[in-house]
């Protein structure tokens, strides 16, 4: 699915979402690190929300694994809008832009193109930006005052100044509307596949059909309302409206956008050396495309500039022909001749703040005229380094579509886990958070408890749901992969030792000025130690609820099709290609499974 949300998307979030929101109170804010927070909401239709942001993604309605402890931007953003009530929420000019409001006059701003940003206002001035940025007219730093990337609205624009754009445009009529009119690629065919029009024609020859365009994307922008998502597979396409461009029915229909932009928001899109190529062209695209901003803004300053001090330069310009002089005074103004090329008939003078190079054989206004049309000519590669974005981004997606399928996942696959030979599942900790819930969520009464005999090791429990009796093969299998999952593997051991106890013996109440931290536990009694345990782990595809997926477990003699790993000094990405390669199955399937440190194949 694609890794970002488009224009229309946020559009459609926020229009049905909005009574949801607004009048809402801000109860709790949580850092979850990398761009993404998560704002909980309570208001009377919501009750008690999580408002999802991921600033390089978009954003919805969704809860998610957090941490306990708030950093210092967590702290900030806690006692800047904790018990706020929500004024309003919007979008800023039909671009991926979201502003909320508070009826203090706070306020803060999600970015979410590019690296995305979040920014805080205080009465419109930036209070914090999370990614701090200057531009030529733009500045996201504390103490300015905040302006939209954007100015262009296409839901505002008048007939004549779309009229105006597509007179002065030299892109194809799509093109045009994708960059120009702001609209994006996929809802500009759609408009234009709506209202049987060519997208292909020149701009100006769709100024007979601007209201046919204008009625198509008012009909685009009412069908939002309907809150229904739309899934594309091959295309790797969620919207909010029925794509007839793409002349084929959605693969999935959800009933609420909200749950089509949730699965979107998990998904992790599947990297190859392909993608990244592309990204990488893109990532170039941008910053092409911010050169040139800056290009033609910079020439026609220039010809502005001529044209405010005309008398003045034409004197300039005859002293220049007659003389070498390095200083001029005109007007009752000093210039400073920094350089001149009598090659190419050019100086470079500086009066005042202005710095240009003028061309001393040709008149004033011709001068003026280099620069403005530099600057139309910069404008227009800007037009042509968008649609080539555009089509590199179409490029990226090609390469998801030619992925495998998104398989489902599954509750266990939060954890390490393994079915042993007599199909009892065992889950052992990642983290400190799945450390402190694979005991207080997943251990029952009936399942034995096994830890490494290594500090830091995981928890790990071999769950007993049928009260079948396990057996101490399983015990023995289910104490090396603690073993193998723990620092035991990555200092490159090739045996250790682990423990089992039952739950009524693991307990979190600490002795009497004892502290039990988060993801630990205290074990009481008789511990039931295992020695010589070799860190020696199988992987193979296996087949659970009609779904492949990769497995890793202690190795079993008997096993055929699987992939034999030991510790050794081959780096993870490396082997992980190698075992995908063998198992036939993407590489990211492997590296979410393997234990952490250097590995040798020893059995394929």
């Amino acid at each position: 699915m694609k890794d970002k949300e488009s224009s229309i998307d946020i559009y459609a979030f926020v229009n049905n979402n909005r009574d949801n929101i607004k009048e809402g109170f801000i109860k709790k804010i949580y850092d979850l690190g990398g761009g993404k927070f998560i704002f909980q909401v309570h208001s009377q239709t919501m009750k008690k929300g999580s408002f999802y942001i991921d600033v390089k993604k978009g954003i919805c309605l969704m809860d998610a694994e957090r941490g306990q402890d708030a950093g210092n931007l967590a702290m900030f953003l806690r006692k800047k809008f904790t018990d706020k009530k929500i004024r309003d929420i919007q979008q800023i000019n039909f671009d991926r832009v979201v502003r909320v409001d508070f009826y203090n006059g706070s306020a803060f701003i999600l970015e979410l193109f590019r690296d995305g940003n979040l920014i805080v206002l205080q009465d419109e001035v930036i209070e914090y930006a999370l990614n701090p940025r200057e531009w030529k007219n733009r500045k996201i730093v504390k103490g300015e005052k905040y302006i939209p990337p954007s100015t262009i609205d296409p839901l505002k624009m008048t007939l004549e100044e779309k009229k105006d754009v597509l007179l002065k445009s030299k892109a194809s009529l799509v093109q045009t509307m994708a960059t120009r009119f702001n609209l994006g690629g996929e809802l500009s065919e759609e408009i234009l596949s709506r209202e049987n029009l060519d997208k292909n024609m020149k701009s100006s020859d769709g100024i007979d059909s601007l209201q046919l365009i204008e009625e198509g994307l008012e009909e685009c922008m009412e069908e939002t309302k309907q809150n229904v998502g739309y899934y594309y597979e091959e295309d790797q396409l969620l919207t909010p409206i029925r794509l007839k461009f793409l002349n084929r029915n959605p693969d999935r229909e959800f009933s609420d956008f909200n749950e089509g932009l949730q699965i979107m928001m998990e998904s992790t899109v599947q990297e190859s050396p392909e993608n990244t190529r592309i990204k990488r062209i893109v990532e170039n695209q941008e910053r092409t495309i911010r050169e040139y901003e800056k290009a033609a803004e910079l020439n026609k300053n220039s010809g502005i500039f001529i044209s405010t001090n005309f008398q003045t330069i034409k004197k300039i310009l005859d002293q220049l022909k007659r003389s070498d002089q390095e200083k001029l005074s005109f007007d009752g103004k000093e210039i400073l001749v920094t350089s001149k090329d009598k090659a190419e008939k050019s100086a470079v003078i500086s009066m005042g703040d202005q710095s240009l190079k003028l061309f001393y054989e040709r008149s004033v206004g011709e001068n003026m005229t280099h620069y403005f049309d530099t600057s139309k000519d910069y404008l227009e590669r800007i037009e042509g380094a968008k649609v080539a974005m555009e089509n590199s981004i179409k490029g990226i997606r090609a390469d998801q579509v030619r992925k495998k399928k998104e398989r489902p996942r599954f509750w266990f696959e939060t954890y390490h886990w393994f079915f042993t030979a007599s199909n009892h599942l065992v889950v052992s900790g990642k983290n400190t958070d799945t450390n402190e819930k694979v005991v207080k969520k997943h251990m029952g009464e009936k399942d034995i408890y096994i830890h490494a005999d290594m500090y830091g090791a995981p928890s790990t429990v071999i769950r007993n749901e049928d009260s079948a009796e396990i057996t101490e093969d399983e015990i023995r299998e289910a104490a090396i992969f603690a073993v193998s999952f723990s620092r035991a593997w990555q200092n490159g051991l090739s045996s250790g030792s682990a423990y089992w106890v039952t739950p009524l013996q693991v307990s979190k109440t600490p002795e009497s000025g004892q502290y039990v931290r988060k993801g630990s536990w205290i074990v009481r009694g008789k511990r039931n130690y295992l020695f010589n345990l070799p860190l020696k782990l199988s992987l193979k595809m296996m087949d659970y609820r009609d779904t492949k997926i990769a497995t890793i477990y202690p190795y079993r003699e008997e096993d055929s099709d699987c992939v034999t790993i030991i510790p050794g000094s081959k780096k993870r990405d490396k082997v992980s290609q190698e075992i995908a390669k063998k198992l036939d199955t993407d590489t990211e399937e492997i590296m979410r499974i393997l234990p952490t440190g250097g590995f040798e194949i020893i059995q394929s």
